[in-house]
């Protein structure tokens, strides 16, 4: 390589590092091949071939809860609303976002209680696929000296109306999972109205230090849900389709104001893609229908 030549890859190199991925990501559509590791194996969007990514939070470059998405097809607009019943909240930190029970030390007997809930504003859609990866960090262990634990939280990745004036109280939520903090257990459904259908998977054990993702994908026609970037059901009810444009809600769920296990969640990132390409109808077993009375 001439002189020349090598100083031109030196100044390209300079600038990207100077512009960071905000800039260089817009033309960023297909699934980086970084998104599995161990313990999760490849992502939903590696398996099926989703593209094109639309938006990816991923928190790697200091961005607080109100910046947009750093990279994508489409990154204008988006923030995150936090809001706290209890003790919890949800921080930046490190290269993700992290939902805290409440003073997150070993060996505290500090409160733990309520709900912590983070809403994603300025990215509505109708259709397309969401993924998140996430990992957990369990406190309060007798069997390492801690003081004891309450009961576990839950961590609830939705879909909800995006307009709060459309919340119905659940009615036509799209649960995309619903784990116990700590458990091996993971719930998915959707609601329609009075009418709910849901399904809980069991077996899903993992390492301290494994994540787990999980995947949604609406078409017109059917939900299909992922986990560890395989698919696990999918429900082809036209009334469970949304109708409105809909939005991510995670939440580290409490029981009101009831003593917990001192826990924390760690989101390492949360990806959107489009309906362009890849398997739009993968074959899974069904879910099991059932009533709803809603959660207000």
């Amino acid at each position: 390589m001439s002189r020349t030549g090598f100083t031109l890859r030196l100044a390209t190199l300079a600038t990207a590092l100077v512009v960071g991925p905000a800039t260089l990501a817009p033309g960023t559509a297909e699934a980086p091949l970084t998104s599995a590791r161990a313990g999760d194996g490849p992502s939903a969007a590696q398996r099926y071939g989703w593209r094109t990514m639309q938006w990816d939070f991923a928190w790697e470059f200091g961005e607080s809860l109100s910046d947009g998405p750093y990279r994508g097809a489409n990154i204008r607009g988006g923030r995150w609303i936090d809001q706290s019943t209890g003790t919890g909240r949800a921080v930046k930190y490190g290269g993700g976002i992290e939902f805290h029970s409440g003073e997150v030390i070993r060996n505290t007997v500090t409160p733990d209680f309520g709900t912590t809930t983070l809403t994603l504003e300025g990215k509505p859609a109708r259709l397309g696929r969401w993924e998140l990866r996430e990992r957990v960090r369990m406190y309060n262990q007798p069997q390492f000296g801690d003081a004891p634990g309450g009961s576990p939280y839950a961590f609830v990745l939705e879909l909800i109306p995006a307009d709060p004036a459309a919340y119905d109280c659940g009615r036509h939520n799209i649960t995309i999972a619903r784990a116990p903090v700590g458990g091996t257990s993971v719930q998915i459904g959707a609601n329609a109205g009075t009418t709910r259908w849901s399904k809980t998977l069991t077996g899903y054990r993992r390492g301290a230090t494994e994540g787990r993702l999980y995947a949604v994908q609406v078409t017109g026609r059917k939900i299909s849900w992922f986990i560890n970037g395989r698919v696990v059901a999918s429900l082809g009810a036209a009334a469970a389709i949304p109708k409105i444009p809909m939005t991510v809600r995670m939440r580290m769920v409490g029981a009101g104001a009831k003593e917990m296990r001192k826990s924390c969640v760690l989101v390492d990132w949360l990806r959107n893609y489009d309906l362009a390409k890849g398997v739009r109808h993968p074959r899974a077993p069904g879910l099991n229908k059932g009533s709803f009375g809603g959660d207000c």
